[in-house]
Parts: C-alpha cells; structure tokens; sequence
C-alpha cells in the first residue's frame, strides 16, 4: 500500500516571530510577498517602505523565474533543449547554461558520482517532481541506469556546444539549480542597493543584511519526523541555508519510505540519513543532495572541506552529526 508524504521543507523564522506557518499577520515594517516558481513557493520578505520593497520583491521573482526559464527540467527551456537532443549530436546551448552544466560536472567529480547531473532518467522514471511517484520494477532502474553517467557528457567551450551521446540521457539541475538561483537573486538585492533582504525558495533560505540593525535573520531548521518541531535555529546575515531531506517529496509502500534523493550509483533513493543541512557564504554554491547520497562520515569529510561552509546530518535513528564548525552557528533545540 502506497501512502503519499505532502511536500515540506525548512522552517522559517524571522526574529523569532514564526514558529509554525499559522502565523496569520506580519509584523509591522516588512512587506512579504509569494510566487510559485521552480516548482516550489518562493517567499520573499525585504524590511522597509511598501513600494521600494515590493519593487525590490518584483525584480527578485523576476531573475527567479529567469534562471527557471534556463534550468527547469520539466517545463520547456534551454536545459530541456539539450535533453531533447540526447543521442544526436552537440548542440548549441546558452553560455549561462554551459557553465553551471560545467559546475554541475565539477561536483559530480568531488562528490565521487554521489551527486550526478545526468539522474534526469531516474527522475522522469521514479517522477516525484510530478507528484506521482510510483516504485519502478528493477528492470526498469537497471535498463534506466545504463543512461546516467556524469563523465559521457561532452562540453566544448570554444564552439559553446554541449553533447549527451546517447538517446535517452538527459541532465537534471534541481540540485544545484536552486542554489545558482538565490546566488543570482543576492546580486539582484546587492544591485537594487536593497540592505536586508530574505528569500526562501521550498526551504533554500538566502538572507543578505539584517532584518533591523543588531537583529539577524533567524532561520529554524524543520524536523524531519515533525513538521511542528525544529531542531536548530541559526541568527545570520548573508547567508544561504540549504537543507535535503527525504521528507520533502516522498512516499511509504509496505512500510519503507522512498524519497526523491536518488543515488546514482543504484537508482533507488539513497539510505542511511533523514536530512542535511548547510550554512554557506551568499555566493557560493553546494550540493546538499550529494552530501546525503555520501552519507554520514563521507558528508561530514566534504562539508568540512569546504572554507566558511558549516553542517549538520541527521541519520535514520535521528541522531545529529555536526560539522566542526557547527555549534557556532546553529542553537539546538533537541536531541
């Protein structure tokens, strides 16, 4: 039997004033406004006078919906015209695009595979995105498998052409499509002179500047077991909070849980943690999916490896495992 988990994510907290979404007013001083854009609610919160803020909102959705045009793997856009093209050739691609394919390879290389851009033929097969997934036959994954490899895909920078050799691969950047998108909405606030700013996209937190001065952005960190709990609270200023977790899209058949974090390396859901969460400067970008396909003492050796980047995982028992760096940035609440 099949039971559907709804779609939840990171808790928001600004100045300790949200501890759920029951919240029904805003607090004096803050325009908030919501798009549905990357196939998530974006939330957008900029402190100050109406108009100015909610111009600053405006053109914050305006370059999400951008780089969603670029990179959506289910809508028509530039990332859907080189799958489209898988098996026939190199293609001409936008330069935007080659780049953050090219970043996307370069993880994929750190990662050891554990986050692989090419997982596009698992995703259509197990199809989570479209909010009804079902539990492919192992045939299905096997045959599905032979089309994901992140090293067969062929970038030619000069001529500004990209190649996916045989028919059937396809690329998906939902993993780091999010965080390229709140890279590109912090130079829209930076660029607009906006001094404080907050932009959760499905629970990818950015936030440039402080809500009121002395007074940081305070950002909760949902339970993966308990939608009304949190298990850790940062204070931050430019900052980007990114959290996986397989409870955000997910399903239970005959009591196992299948979620949308797929491993590359077998085509089922990656095993062994419930959530993994990243404190990262504004401009850079990482790759929480792939630090949850590593698992506990890889993900921990590759958070740390990262300069000013600090984490924590929190495993199948709901045991917490925190990055070195951890407690100077997160207050746990529990466990």
């Amino acid at each position: 039997m099949m039971t559907l988990s709804p779609h939840r994510s990171v808790l928001v907290v600004i100045a300790a004033l949200f501890l759920s979404n029951c919240v029904a007013t805003e607090p004096e001083g803050l325009y908030k406004s919501s798009r549905f854009i990357m196939g998530t609610l974006v939330q957008v919160t900029v402190p100050g006078a109406t108009e100015p803020a909610k111009a600053a909102a405006e053109a914050i959705f305006s370059e999400l919906k951008r780089v969603e045009d670029l990179t959506s793997f289910h809508k028509p856009s530039g990332l859907t015209k080189v799958n489209d093209r898988s098996g026939n050739g190199p293609i001409k691609a936008d330069r935007e695009l080659l780049a953050l394919i090219s970043e996307s390879l370069r993880f994929a290389k750190q990662t050891n595979g554990a986050f692989d851009p090419t997982v596009g033929p698992l995703t259509r097969l197990w199809n989570f995105s479209a909010g009804d997934p079902r539990l492919p036959a192992k045939s299905e994954i096997a045959e599905t498998l032979s089309k994901v490899g992140w090293h067969r895909v062929q970038i030619d920078t000069t001529a500004g052409t990209i190649m996916l050799p045989d028919r059937g691969m396809a690329l998906d950047l939902g993993g780091i499509a999010k965080g390229y998108a709140l890279e590109r909405a912090a130079d829209v606030i930076r660029k607009r002179g906006v001094s404080a700013a907050l932009v959760n996209a499905g629970g990818d937190v950015l936030v440039v500047g402080e809500r009121e001065p002395g007074k940081p952005w305070r950002i909760g960190v949902q339970d993966p077991r308990n939608e009304r709990s949190i298990v850790a609270v940062a204070s931050l200023k430019d900052r980007v909070v990114q959290t996986s977790g397989d409870y955000e899209r997910c399903f239970i058949e005959n009591g196992e849980r299948y979620h949308h974090i797929l491993n590359p390396a077998t085509g089922y859901p990656a095993s062994g943690l419930q959530s993994v969460t990243i404190v990262a400067p504004t401009g850079m970008r990482t790759v929480t999916a792939g630090i949850f396909v590593l698992g506990v003492e890889e993900g921990l050796k590759y958070i740390e490896s990262m300069a000013d980047v600090q984490g924590f995982l929190i495993d199948s028992e709901g045991r917490i495992h925190k990055s070195g760096g951890a407690d100077t940035v997160f207050e746990f609440k529990q466990k």
